[in-house]
């Protein structure tokens, strides 16, 4: 155990939890970590599932079984971010011990370690060719990694203050990120310059996420709203109100015509974007709700908490 979970972590103690009515939708419940899950992240053909935990650890999931099929060592404290890259070869994860890690997908092996950020790496992110790994960290710093040899390639330098989130253009030209600024920064990957800065009017911003068209991002935070930004324009078109505490996590539905979001006050939001309706509200999870990721086929929400775990929800 690391020395800020062992300063912070409670993995030792049996967590007793109120029981609730779970929502019909509900599919399964993958139980495995032994703390707080803080990611979730499917793979780019549905089968499988990664997720990273406040216990130190990745583990990957098989979808259809519900069961692990390996866990991932090696993070120091803490893991605060996952992702799984387009070609399903690749996993990603980053930690409040500084750094991301870049691993095997098929046999659980570590390839590389970056090392480069001062202080906790809040997101990490693949480009969609599979190539580069992007994080941003609390040392206001976005750094872009060779998925071949681990070494850092570019830095991406504006923010005054923390960044939690930065995601991928579908079509990679773009990062986006957000944090404890009320802006979200657009920077273009190839000259690394920061191209556009957009208000977002939040205290603090948790996640965002490109549409599938790339001419739309969600984004959420601390106001418990999830909002659209026009991403050419920096307009605000949407406000999604309903979540009762700080929103955590939002994705797009693979069709782009929803949006889902999990938030602070333990549940897991269904919107329609045309509309501005939610179309469904997901309970069972009994604590907050870190993370939130939708399947390739538009059919399952995966959702990852701190009651230790993580559940698969139908999108009827």
């Amino acid at each position: 155990m690391g020395f800020l979970s062992k300063i912070f972590g409670k993995k030792e103690v049996e967590l007793k939890l109120p029981k609730v009515i779970e929502d019909v939708n509900l599919i399964k419940t993958m139980e495995g970590h032994l703390d707080r899950v803080l990611g979730v992240k499917f793979s780019a053909d549905g089968k499988k599932l990664v997720s990273g935990s406040f216990d130190e650890t990745v583990m990957l999931w098989d979808v259809a079984s519900g069961q692990s099929l390996f866990t991932m060592k090696g993070h120091e404290t803490w893991v605060e971010c996952i992702d799984f890259s387009r070609n399903g070869k690749l996993l990603a994860s980053g930690s409040t011990d500084s750094t991301v890690r870049i691993w095997d997908a098929e046999t659980g092996k570590c390839l590389h370690v970056c090392k480069g950020h001062d202080t906790a790496v809040r997101m990490v992110a693949f480009s969609p060719d599979s190539k580069v790994v992007a994080s941003c960290s609390r040392d206001t710093t976005i750094r872009r990694w060779s998925v071949e040899t681990g070494e850092e390639l570019s830095r991406l330098l504006g923010h005054k203050s923390y960044i939690e989130c930065l995601a991928y253009s579908h079509n990679g030209k773009t990062i986006a990120s957000c944090g404890e600024e009320p802006v979200i920064k657009i920077w273009d990957v190839e000259s690394g310059k920061n191209s556009a800065n957009y208000r977002t009017n939040d205290r603090l911003s948790h996640a965002l996420a490109f549409s599938p068209d790339d001419r739309f991002i969600a984004f959420c935070g601390r106001d418990a709203m999830v909002k659209i930004l026009d991403a050419a324009s920096g307009e605000i078109t949407r406000v999604f109100e309903g979540h009762q505490d700080a929103v955590r996590s939002v994705c797009f539905t693979p069709d782009g015509s929803r949006v889902v979001s999990a938030a602070n006050d333990e549940t897991v939001r269904l919107w329609d974007i045309e509309s501005g309706k939610q179309l469904h509200l997901y309970r069972g999870h009994v604590l907050e709700v870190q993370s939130v990721d939708v399947s390739p086929d538009g059919k399952i929400i995966a959702s990852g908490s701190d009651d230790r775990k993580i559940k698969l929800w139908a999108i009827r």
